[in-house]
């Protein structure tokens, strides 16, 4: 199993050390609130309950159960399971620990160790450590572009960087920084951390690609411009969004009073045009 090493140095020169660049795309048309695939303000607490095969029938709280296969979970593991995860498999798994210890083949991952497992990768080992383990567990659909070998991260060994918003040729630092985990040249998807504080604000802005993001620390606001008009509420920690490409959100009354320490995901490049109002 390779240990990411230079991930994150490979993805920063890729973006050309921007957290993300800003572009002046056609968007397709804001989706309708009634979108199957929108998911906004969920909170892992109040999710509800289903079993993961991938887990040997696990109960698990079920962040995203989407029609194209797609799942997202928080799993809890008692100290000592153990699971070689099936041959295979349909999906390929990216992983963060949330709380304790879990090993993947004898490797230890600790709070805010990553993995990406392709589905086309040797079947792993997991065993929980001895206080259990808390995961946040995203499976998609295998794609050509997964790779075939696992790739373990430790992300708090990894420095944060400021994030630079490059809008045509102007670029500004924002109250940001990033940690990138995965990023595929070929497709441009992408999974990084996020840290936001206090003093970070945008306007509304919308992306021609789909967006998910899980709050780890923190709390954030947002607002989200629906068909019916702006909604807004609010992520505390636990809390899952999966925004498909075309609706605007942000707005100067997003933000934080403390920081917001987030997990994103998107599928393709994330550009982003920006707008004054919520239209």
């Amino acid at each position: 199993m390779k240990t990411a090493t230079s991930v994150g140095e490979r993805i920063a020169k890729a973006v050309c050390q921007t957290a993300i660049v800003w572009l002046v795309l056609c968007v397709p048309a804001p989706a309708s609130a009634a979108d199957p695939d929108l998911v906004l303000f969920r909170e892992t607490a109040n999710s509800p309950e289903a079993t993961l095969a991938i887990l040997g029938d696990k109960t698990v709280r079920m962040l995203n159960k989407a029609r194209d296969g797609r799942r997202v979970a928080v799993a809890e593991l008692p100290a000592g399971w153990s699971r070689e995860l099936p041959g295979g498999r349909e999906h390929t798994v990216e992983l963060l620990v949330l709380e304790g210890e879990v090993s993947v083949d004898g490797s230890a991952l600790g709070p805010y160790h990553y993995a990406h497992l392709p589905a086309a990768a040797p079947s792993p080992v997991w065993t929980a450590g001895a206080a259990g383990a808390r995961l946040l567990l995203f499976l998609d659909p295998s794609r050509d572009t997964d790779g075939l070998q696992a790739r373990i991260m430790d992300t708090q060994s990894v420095p944060w960087r400021a994030g630079v918003v490059a809008q045509r040729d102007t670029g500004r630092t924002l109250a940001v920084e990033v940690k990138d985990l995965l990023w595929v040249e070929d497709t441009g998807q992408r999974t990084w951390l996020l840290r936001m504080g206090a003093d970070f604000e945008f306007p509304w802005e919308v992306h021609d690609t789909a967006e998910e993001g899980f709050l780890l620390e923190g709390h954030f606001r947002l607002g989200e411009c629906l068909e019916q008009g702006p909604v807004h509420g609010e992520y505390r920690a636990g809390g899952y969004f999966y925004r498909p490409a075309g609706i605007p959100h942000g707005g100067l009354e997003s933000g934080t009073d403390s920081i917001a320490f987030f997990l994103l995901r998107t599928p393709t490049n994330l550009t982003v045009k920006f707008q004054d109002t919520c239209e």
